[in-house]
């Protein structure tokens, strides 16, 4: 249960660093030609899709952790 949870947290961290040009996105820069966020439509759906998926894992995570309890309590 805390897997997906972290992997959506890493996804939605790559994400979000990308989008808004922090210190990966940097990291990323020394080792390949990016250009500014936007130029590029694939990457800017690449990492849009990246996000959704990570905050996706999150929100799946979170329910299954808080509904969890409640089913073993009525075995």
């Amino acid at each position: 249960m805390i897997r997906p949870f972290l992997f959506g947290l890493t996804l939605s961290y790559l994400a979000i660093d990308n989008i808004l040009d922090g210190p990966f996105r940097e990291f990323l820069a020394t080792y390949f030609d990016l250009k500014a966020f936007g130029t590029n439509t694939r990457e800017e759906y690449l990492y849009y899709l990246l996000l959704f998926l990570g905050l996706f894992q999150i929100i799946v995570s979170i329910n299954e952790a808080l509904s969890s309890p409640s089913l073993n309590e009525e075995e």
